[in-house]
């Protein structure tokens, strides 16, 4: 049960760790898209897909913060969540 533990807390702190230089990307990204799919800088809706690419990156920043709260979290409490 001990090792199972492990694994999954080593496991999610990976993931949250390597999510925000994806997350990150994904921000540049998009910001990419802003400029050459919308008409004016104060368009988000994309002329390509008819995305809202404004909430795209409002969500991929909400997901940055929880990673690093995430890997915040489990390293203040990693005695306790590995008994």
């Amino acid at each position: 049960m001990k090792r199972t533990k492990k694994i999954i807390f080593y496991t999610i702190i990976g993931l949250s760790v390597l999510g925000i230089p994806v997350f990150a990307f994904g921000i540049i990204n998009t910001m990419v898209s802003l400029k050459y799919e919308t008409d004016s800088p104060t368009d988000c809706i994309s002329l390509v897909t008819g995305q809202d690419l404004c909430l795209t990156i409002q969500v991929l920043k909400g997901l940055i913060v929880t990673c690093i709260l995430t890997v915040v979290l489990l390293a203040v409490f990693k005695k306790r969540i590995l008994q």
